[in-house]
Formats: C-alpha cells, sequence, structure tokens
C-alpha cells in the first residue's frame, strides 16, 4: 500500500472514531459518570441493647404502652430489615418490593463493589444499585429476595404523636428496634421534606424504616437529629426500579443492548450522508463503519460508568 493511501486511510478511521465518541456523548450525556452521594451520618447516640432482636423504648416518652401497639407487628416486619454491607460501610435496609430493597445511598454507594444484604436468619443476598436520589440520600437496590415479604408502604405522613418503630441493624448489630413517636412534617432538608420521629438512631440505622402500629412503613431514616424521608417521596424511585432487572450483569446488559441501538441508527445514517456527499465509492460500505465504531464508542463509554456507578441510574 503508497504510503500516502496508508496516511489517508488513517485519517478517515481517526475521524470517524472521533465523530462517533462526540455523537455518543451528544446524544447520550446521561451516561457520564457522577460521582456518588455524600455521607449523611446519623449520629444519634441510641441506647439499644446490642443483642439481636432486642427492644429499646427509651426515645418513647409515654414508655413502654406505646412501644406494646407496635410490638404486635415488629417481629413480623424484622424479617424483611437486612443488614447493608457495602465497600466497607454498613446500614440497613428493607425489602419494599419483588427483588427491591431500599437503603440509603452512602450505604450503597453506587459502584461496582459488592453490596450484600444479610438477614438475622443467616441468608445473604447480592444486590445492585439500580436507582438512586441524591438530594434525598436514598437508594433502591435490585436483587432476588426469594419468599421474603416486602414491608406495605404508607403514602401520607400520619399525625404527630402516633406511635412508631424503627428497625434497623445500628453499630451493624440486630435487628434491633426502637419505639416512639412521629413529632410531624419538619422543615426540607436539602429541598427534601422531612418527617420527625423520637424513636433512637445511630450510624448504621441509616436506611431503617420507620414502622406505624399497622406496620406500613411511612418514613426512610436517613437523617441525624431522628429525621426520615417520607414514603410518598421514594414511590417514583420504586417505580423507576421497576424497570431494572433483578441481577447486576442482567441490568449491565440490558444498558449495552439499550445504548448501542440508540447510537446505531443515527450514526449508520450521518455516515451513509456524509459518504454520498463526499462522492465516495461504496456509502453504505462507509456507513456500515461508522455504525461500528459509534456502537464501540457507546460501549466504551458505558463501560466506563459500570467502573465508576455500576448500572445505577442517579436522578
Amino acid at each position: 500500500m503508497p504510503v500516502d493511501q496508508g496516511h489517508e486511510l488513517l485519517r478517515t478511521y481517526s475521524l470517524r472514531l472521533a465523530m462517533a465518541f462526540l455523537l455518543a456523548g451528544v446524544l447520550l450525556p446521561e451516561w457520564l459518570p457522577q460521582a456518588a452521594g455524600a455521607t449523611v451520618s446519623t449520629g444519634a447516640t441510641a441506647s439499644a441493647s446490642p443483642t439481636t432482636g432486642e427492644t429499646s423504648t427509651s426515645g418513647d416518652p409515654s414508655g413502654a404502652g406505646r412501644a406494646r401497639v407496635v410490638d404486635e407487628v415488629t417481629t413480623t416486619a424484622t424479617d424483611s430489615v437486612g443488614l447493608i454491607r457495602s465497600a466497607g460501610r454498613n446500614g440497613s435496609g428493607w425489602i419494599a418490593g419483588e427483588d427491591t430493597v431500599v437503603t440509603n445511598l452512602h450505604v450503597a454507594v453506587a459502584g461496582t463493589g459488592d453490596i450484600y444484604v444479610d438477614y438475622s436468619d443467616g441468608e445473604r443476598m447480592e444486590c445492585y444499585t439500580a436507582v438512586a436520589r441524591r438530594e434525598m440520600d436514598l437508594a433502591v437496590l435490585r436483587c432476588d429476595t426469594g419468599d421474603r415479604d416486602a414491608l406495605p408502604l404508607r403514602s401520607t405522613v400520619p399525625p404527630g404523636g402516633t406511635p412508631v418503630a424503627v428497625i434497623g441493624y445500628p453499630g451493624s448489630r440486630g435487628p434491633i428496634t426502637s419505639h416512639g413517636v412521629l413529632t410531624g412534617v419538619r422543615t426540607e432538608v436539602r429541598r427534601t421534606p422531612t418527617v420527625g420521629f423520637t424513636a433512637e438512631i445511630a450510624p448504621g440505622s441509616s436506611g431503617s424504616p420507620v414502622i406505624d402500629p399497622a406496620g406500613n412503613v411511612v418514613a426512610v431514616a436517613t437523617f441525624s437529629g431522628g429525621m426520615g424521608v417520607p414514603t410518598a417521596e421514594l414511590l417514583p424511585l420504586l417505580d423507576a426500579a421497576n424497570r431494572f432487572p433483578s441481577t447486576k450483569a442482567g441490568a449491565e446488559w440490558q444498558l449495552r443492548v439499550r445504548r448501542a441501538s440508540v447510537v446505531a441508527v443515527p450514526v449508520l445514517a450521518l455516515g451513509f450522508v456524509r459518504a454520498r456527499r463526499r462522492g465516495r465509492d461504496h456509502p453504505v460500505r462507509v456507513a456500515l463503519g461508522w455504525m461500528v465504531a459509534g456502537i464501540l464508542a457507546a460501549l466504551a463509554l458505558t463501560q466506563v460508568q459500570f467502573m465508576v456507578n455500576g448500572p445505577a441510574h442517579l436522578i
């Protein structure tokens, strides 16, 4: 092959690849990797006993009378609450639907590291972060939850004074149930409405369900000082997470196929038009070359996202 012809061929393929990366970045800006959410500490000091399944009522100003109302449902709910282990961080999480677990984003760090849910009966499930919301510090995980029951949700906040229980793994021990009452809707934290409660929490309680006497989850324990995110704010994330497969490998392949399909058609058309305008021989062959380069660029950007955030969709 003559030197000039080799240089021209190299220049042509370099231009195709550069244009493909540019198109992938313009058409699909949401693929670009994003940093994981900031850590929010639930720094209140808990007096709950570290013994598995034990109950603390010191957060309830009326004593055990109110606690007993909630005790009727906490035993059942405990089976659906687990210890979240992710990238050296521990917290609490609970089953919110089929193959769906809810916790805090700062606990289930959105990345390629393994995320596990350990239950009190010794069962362990491997999950991945499907959908997350930074300002709410919420993450929805997907994994095979087996035959474990999902906790029912209450979309409205009960009035102040309603007895509640927080079930979680403070200090990575538990499950521990802490009792108290709701103190009503509080001021917004990072543009997120919150609901207050007196049940005591500690580091490790992050992501715990706040349960009313009927066993419904009314909030997710999230911010320090006894504040949680109301369940109503969680519902859109649960709907979005239902579109993701129950396994991490399945989610990654779904994204690869979807993004390759989105890129293929416009890049193929652009390559064909450009080849015709330049009077190139075999414009279809040139367009196919552009399409292959575009798909490779899309897959490369997707792989970068997997390395940083996993398949999580951060909104």
